[in-house]
C-alpha cells in the first residue's frame, strides 16, 4: 500500500510539473509572438499600403479569409497573415492573402498583384518595429479546385528559406468564387 501511495505521489508530482513547465513555455511563446506580428504590407510598385489582419482556419482546415457584405469594409482593404504558419522574417513560408475585388466586384486590395514581376520589393512592417524586404521571385496561377498536395506544400509547406508567399483569387468568376489562385512568391533579402 505505501508503494501505491508513493508512485501515486510520484505521478502527481510529474503531471503538476509537466503542467507547470507547459504553462511557462506557452506564456514565453505568447510574450514573444507580438513582436513577430505583421502589421503593414507595403508594395510600392502596385501603390499598396495595407493593415495586416492575423487569421487561423477555417472549420475545414483552409486559411480564413473574412469577407463582409458591407462595401466599405475593412476585409477589402486589409490583408490577412495566416498566423498558424510562420511570420514574415521567420524561416519558412510566411502566407498573406488579399481579396481581389469586393462585394459588387469593385477593385480591393490585391486586385493588381498580378503586375507584380521578379524583381519587385514587397516590406512588411513588424509591431516591433522592424522593417522586412522581400523580393519577387516568381508569380504563378494555381486552379482553385482541389489543389494538389505539390501546391499546397510550395505555398505553405515547410522551407529553410524566408519566404513571403502573397495570395489572391484569379481567373474567371464561377458564381461561386474564383477558379483560380494567383500565387507571388518572395523572398526576404533584408
Amino acid at each position: 500500500m505505501k508503494k501505491i501511495l508513493l508512485y501515486g505521489s510520484l505521478l502527481l508530482v510529474i503531471v503538476l510539473a509537466v503542467v507547470a513547465l507547459s504553462n511557462r513555455i506557452t506564456s514565453v511563446e505568447t510574450a514573444a509572438k507580438p513582436a513577430q506580428t505583421p502589421t503593414q504590407l507595403r508594395i510600392p510598385a502596385l501603390q499598396v499600403n495595407a493593415p495586416v489582419m492575423p487569421v487561423g482556419q477555417t472549420a475545414s482546415g483552409a486559411m480564413d479569409a473574412p469577407t463582409s457584405k458591407a462595401l466599405h469594409s475593412p476585409y477589402w482593404t486589409s490583408v490577412f497573415w495566416y498566423d498558424q504558419g510562420p511570420a514574415p522574417g521567420q524561416a519558412g513560408n510566411a502566407v498573406i492573402a488579399g481579396h481581389v475585388d469586393r462585394v459588387g466586384g469593385d477593385p480591393a486590395v490585391f486586385w493588381s498583384l498580378s503586375h507584380l514581376t521578379p524583381g519587385d520589393k514587397v516590406f512588411v512592417a513588424m509591431k516591433s518595429g522592424q522593417q522586412l524586404q522581400f523580393v519577387v521571385n516568381r508569380v504563378v496561377k494555381y486552379p482553385a479546385s482541389a489543389p494538389s498536395q505539390d501546391v499546397i506544400n510550395a505555398v505553405f509547406g515547410p522551407t529553410g528559406g524566408h519566404h513571403l508567399n502573397l495570395i489572391t483569387c484569379s481567373g474567371v468568376w464561377t458564381g461561386n468564387g474564383y477558379d483560380e489562385r494567383l500565387v507571388v512568391f518572395t523572398t526576404q533579402i533584408s
